[in-house]
């Protein structure tokens, strides 16, 4: 397995974020949000259904960012590239 470029970033549970996510086709109303937490590192996500993609997680946190939505599988690298792109966004 290739070493995963985490960009100098902490990234806690890529591997298991990545074995969430599933080629549901956008049109199935599946999909998972994916998270960050700049504080610590971790990354998660949150299956949803909704046609549309009109349901989604909200946190009262500053630390956590939404990475983004995906019905497509994503690998433990495209996360990685995901997180780095969003936090450049934020900053």
């Amino acid at each position: 397995m290739a070493k995963i470029n985490k960009h100098g970033l902490k990234m806690v549970g890529l591997k298991k974020t990545s074995g969430m996510t599933e080629d549901h086709g956008f049109y199935s109303g599946l999909y998972t949000e994916i998270f960050y937490d700049k504080s610590d590192g971790r990354v998660w996500g949150i299956d949803q259904y909704s046609l549309g993609q009109n349901t989604w997680t909200e946190y009262h946190d500053k630390n956590i960012i939404k990475v983004c939505n995906t019905s497509m599988h994503m690998t433990m690298q495209e996360i990685a590239d995901a997180i780095k792109d969003k936090l450049g966004e934020v900053f």
